[in-house]
């Protein structure tokens, strides 16, 4: 009988893992307010703060591997993503499972930059053709990039990476970010709705690259890809 609530216990706590990064999006109240280029752009209010949250789902034509390959290059990301100005990757915890903690500085018009430290990580869900990147602020490693940024209280992004067919990818984006003091909270709000779109838009030039295309092609995603291809998907 103690061998069996072993069991139990075990698989309680790992349910409890496999579902506490979802467990954030039980609080919004998505309503779509606007459609550009065949992207849908939505918002929700959320409760306690004065600040919305924003998402944009986009059909990509790329490969989810190529995608894939475009979100682990940190690096780049001042490349393509609404207002990052600078990024530093700061410690790789686990590179098979892309587990990384980076800075990330925000641009914010007129006013102090915003910076925070992010920890990102990479669930691969390919039974249900899909892979979801979550980043949120951690208190894992400190940084100061000592230039008087004001840094972040609060982050939360995801993008969910759904197949759709071998050349294309149903991309969803979504940010809950404090921007902190000082930002009025009509700029902050303007701000914040018009980075998942603007980022995904850029985003469909980087997945054309040679390099991203050509990585991808031996990347640990491409097999993950192929293997679901064989599965019967197409």
């Amino acid at each position: 009988m103690a061998k069996r609530n072993v069991i139990i216990t075990v698989v309680l706590m790992l349910l409890f893992v496999a579902t506490a990064g979802f467990a954030q999006d039980d609080q919004y109240q998505w309503k779509l307010v606007d459609t550009e280029d065949n992207c849908q752009i939505y918002t929700s209010v959320v409760p306690g703060k004065d600040y919305i949250a924003a998402k944009t789902t986009c059909l990509i034509p790329a490969r989810i591997e190529v995608i894939g390959t475009v979100l682990r290059d940190i690096d780049n990301y001042p490349e393509w993503m609404e207002d990052c100005k600078e990024t530093k990757v700061l410690k790789v915890v686990d590179d098979e499972k892309d587990v990384i903690i980076f800075w990330f500085r925000q641009h914010v018009t007129l006013l102090t930059d915003r910076d925070m430290v992010l920890k990102s990580k990479t669930v691969i869900d390919m039974e249900n053709g899909r892979n979801l990147v979550y980043a949120d602020l951690t208190n894992d490693m400190a940084y100061d990039a000592g230039k008087g940024y004001a840094r972040m209280p609060s982050f939360y992004s995801l993008y969910t990476l759904q197949w759709v067919d071998r050349e294309h990818t149903k991309v969803t984006f979504m940010i809950n970010p404090d921007l902190g003091k000082g930002v009025p909270t009509g700029i902050a709000n303007a701000t914040i709705k018009k980075i998942p779109y603007k980022s995904l838009k850029k985003m469909m030039k980087m997945v054309k690259l040679s390099k991203y295309v050509e990585a991808a092609k031996t990347s640990k995603y491409n097999k993950m890809a192929e293997d679901f291809v064989k599965a019967g998907h197409k």
